[in-house]
C-alpha cells in the first residue's frame, strides 16, 4: 500500500482532518449560494463606474477568480487590491467589496476605512470580528459568512456570494445554470480525489512533484487567478516555496532564464493550467514552450479544466490544486494546516 493510499497514516499527520473538508467542499459551495441567494442586495449598479475588491490571502482569491471569470462580460473596470490604501480614483462612483474573512485583516481594515472616507459605496464580506464591528457601526451592508476555518478553505463562501453579488446588482446576468454544473462536478470529483480513491489524478500529481519546486504556468484572463492560487496553496498546505507566471508575458522574459544552469532547473517542476478556451496562438505557443523546456526543468505536466461551463472548468482545476497541495503535505509529513510563519508574523505586529 502507498503512503497516500493509508487512510491510518494520513490522519496521524493530518491531525486536524483537512482531507475531510476537502472532500465537504463541494456542499460549502452549495450551502454558499442558498444563503446568498436568500439576501437582498443593498443598491444596484447604475452609477457605478468601476469595482475594486479589497483583500489578503485566501480572502482575496475569490477577487482573483471572479475578476478573471467575468474579463468578457464585466463592462466596467474591476481590480484586486492587497494593500493598507487603495486607488486614487476610488470616489463615490466607485463599488468597493472588502473581503476578510477572519474580520481582523489589518490591511483590509486599512483599505476598509479609506473606501468609506473617499464616499465609495461599501459592501462587506466577512464571518464577523473588527470589520463587522466597524461596518454596523457605519451602517455599511455586511454578507456574513459561515467562519471557524481557515480562508483557504473558504473560497466557496468568498466566490460564489461575490459572483451572485455581481448578478443581483445587475452587472452580469444567467449564472444560475453555471454555478450548479459547478457544484454538481465538484461533487463527482470529490469522489476521485479523495483518499479512499487508489486511482487519483491528484494522487498521482503529487507524487511526481514530490521533492520538486512547483512553477505554475496560467494562461492570460483563463487560468492566471489558478495559477496564483495553486502556487499559494503550495505554500500554505504544502509548506514549500512556489512561483507562478503567466502566458504570453512569460515568453518574453522567463522562458530565457532557462538557457543554461540545467542543475538548477531541474529542482522545478512545471504545471501547465490549460483551458478549452484558450486561443490557437496561445496555444501554439505552450506547444513551443514545452520543448524549450523539456530538457531544462525536472519535469512538465499538463492539467486541462473538466465540465462543459468555463466556470466549472476553473473551479475543476483549483479543486485539483488543493487536493495536489494537501498529498504533497502528506508526502512530506506535514500537517497541511497550521500556518506557523503567518501566526508568527501577526502575533510580532501586534506586539
Amino acid at each position: 500500500m502507498h503512503q497516500l493510499d493509508d487512510l491510518k497514516l494520513i490522519n496521524e499527520i493530518d491531525r486536524s482532518g483537512m482531507w475531510k473538508r476537502l472532500i465537504a467542499f463541494p456542499n460549502q459551495c452549495e450551502k454558499a449560494k442558498r444563503f446568498i441567494d436568500g439576501l437582498d442586495v443593498p443598491f444596484y449598479s447604475e452609477g457605478i463606474e468601476n469595482i475594486v475588491i479589497s483583500g489578503m490571502g485566501g480572502s482575496a482569491a475569490g477577487g482573483d477568480i471572479l475578476i478573471s471569470y467575468l474579463r468578457e462580460n464585466l463592462k466596467i473596470p474591476a481590480i484586486v487590491n492587497r494593500g493598507y490604501s487603495l486607488p486614487l480614483f476610488v470616489n463615490e462612483k466607485t463599488l468597493t467589496i472588502v473581503i476578510s474573512y477572519s474580520g481582523n485583516t489589518d490591511e483590509t481594515l486599512s483599505s476598509l476605512k479609506y473606501a468609506n472616507e473617499k464616499g465609495s459605496k461599501l459592501i462587506a464580506i466577512t464571518s464577523g470580528g473588527v470589520v463587522e464591528e466597524f461596518c454596523s457601526r457605519k451602517g455599511i451592508p455586511i454578507i456574513k459568512i459561515e467562519g471557524g476555518g481557515q480562508p483557504r478553505e473558504s473560497i466557496g463562501y468568498i466566490f460564489i456570494p461575490l459572483l451572485v453579488l455581481m448578478e443581483k446588482m445587475g452587472f452580469i446576468e444567467g449564472q444560475e445554470t453555471d454555478i450548479l454544473e459547478t457544484i454538481e462536478l465538484l461533487k463527482t470529483l470529490s469522489k476521485g480525489y479523495s483518499p479512499e480513491s487508489t486511482e487519483n489524478d491528484a494522487k498521482r500529481l503529487s507524487l511526481d512533484m514530490h521533492g520538486k519546486i512547483p512553477l505554475l504556468y496560467g494562461i492570460h484572463g483563463l487560468t492566471d487567478s489558478i495559477a496564483i492560487r495553486w502556487k499559494n496553496q503550495f505554500n500554505e498546505n504544502s509548506k514549500i516555496p512556489a512561483f507562478y507566471n503567466v502566458f504570453p508575458e512569460l515568453n518574453h522574459n522567463e522562458i530565457e532564464g532557462w538557457d543554461t544552469n540545467h542543475e538548477l532547473g531541474h529542482n522545478f517542476f512545471v504545471v501547465i493550467l490549460r483551458s478549452e478556451d484558450e486561443a490557437e496562438n496561445i496555444s501554439r505557443q505552450i506547444e513551443i514552450t514545452k520543448t524549450i523546456l523539456s530538457d531544462s526543468v525536472g519535469g512538465i505536466k499538463e492539467a486541462w479544466g473538466k465540465g462543459n461551463g468555463r466556470l466549472a472548468r476553473m473551479f475543476s482545476l483549483i479543486y485539483l490544486g488543493d487536493f495536489v497541495s494537501y498529498y504533497l503535505a502528506i508526502l512530506n509529513g506535514i500537517d497541511p494546516t497550521p500556518v506557523k510563519n503567518i501566526e508568527r508574523l501577526k502575533r510580532q505586529l501586534r506586539s
